[in-house]
């Protein structure tokens, strides 16, 4: 075989090693927002009806459930020291959780909370809504806001925590700095009939420069430098996406959306195949 070529790589089986169905009180099946890992791997959070469901992810066993939202919760996420994580829920506000399950903070902003998103280094808290985006620390006393004018529907900190991209349903990326200043504004071409449904910073160490992937509702996968400039080309989903992530090394990532798949793809864009097939959408 020729070393530039690409092996052909056909279908993927991803093995599932558990499943769990989740139902409310009057066993109604509840949509799944979000999920994140505890970062050594152990736990597995996920965002169901308006609880935070929290799983041992060797057997699926659920730990415990948690109750705190009074709406259904769209966000979680975890701290990088696995100390903390954080849910932000339709109920406007979000709640700090202490890796022993215990809620220890709750705030508030005007409107549903649609993401958050913990800074690897000061594990300074981001909360984003359709009007603003919130910036809470363990040594302020209050969140510090700023508004925004499209609703944040993803944000992603690049690896050294001195910068915040937040993906916007008018179809524009905004790259702030800790202080919530906006250094780079990145304008997509399909504007506002492509809203930014996915953006992650890729978590690779080895890469030269910070490489942001973005995808949208034009159906693309794009890659950009801090700086706004594209790396590469748009490469073309096929389908709407709702979600992205790298792998914990940065050399591969997966997304999902309307197609009801989980897809492999390379760092740099190209699909390697589908991993996962689902009966909805995958967010």
């Amino acid at each position: 075989q020729n070393s530039r070529e690409r092996p052909k790589i056909g279908k993927m089986r991803a093995i599932p090693t558990w499943v769990d169905k989740v139902h409310d009180r009057d066993k109604v099946e509840q949509c799944i927002w979000d999920l994140a890992f505890r970062p050594d791997g152990s736990q597995l959070i996920a965002a169901a009806g308006n609880r935070v469901l929290v799983y041992d992810t060797n057997d699926g066993t659920l730990i415990q459930p948690l109750k705190g939202h009074k709406d259904t919760v769209y966000c979680v996420a975890y701290a990088k020291d696995g100390k903390r994580f954080a849910s932000g829920s339709a109920d406007k506000s979000v709640i700090i959780w202490t890796s022993k399950l215990e809620g220890i903070l709750k705030y508030t902003h005007n409107d549903p909370i649609q993401c958050v998103s913990y800074n690897p280094v000061t594990h300074q808290l981001a909360s984003c809504t359709s009007s603003d985006f919130g910036m809470w620390s363990p040594e302020q006393k209050s969140v510090s806001k700023h508004k925004i004018s499209s609703k944040v529907t993803c944000c992603s900190w690049t690896n050294d925590g001195q910068y915040l991209a937040l993906g916007l349903y008018n179809g524009c990326v905004s790259i702030r700095n800790k202080n919530g200043e906006e250094k780079v504004k990145i304008e997509r071409p399909g504007g506002a009939i492509s809203p930014i449904w996915s953006l992650e910073w890729n978590p690779s160490k080895d890469e030269p420069f910070d490489v942001l992937a973005v995808a949208d509702w034009s159906q693309k996968l794009s890659f950009y430098q801090l700086s706004g400039k594209q790396v590469g080309k748009d490469r073309n989903l096929g389908y709407d996406p709702c979600c992205l992530s790298f792998f914990s090394r940065g050399e591969y990532l997966v997304c999902g959306g309307a197609d009801r798949q989980v897809s492999l793809y390379t760092k740099e864009g190209v699909k390697l195949g589908a991993v996962g097939e689902q009966q909805s959408w995958v967010w």
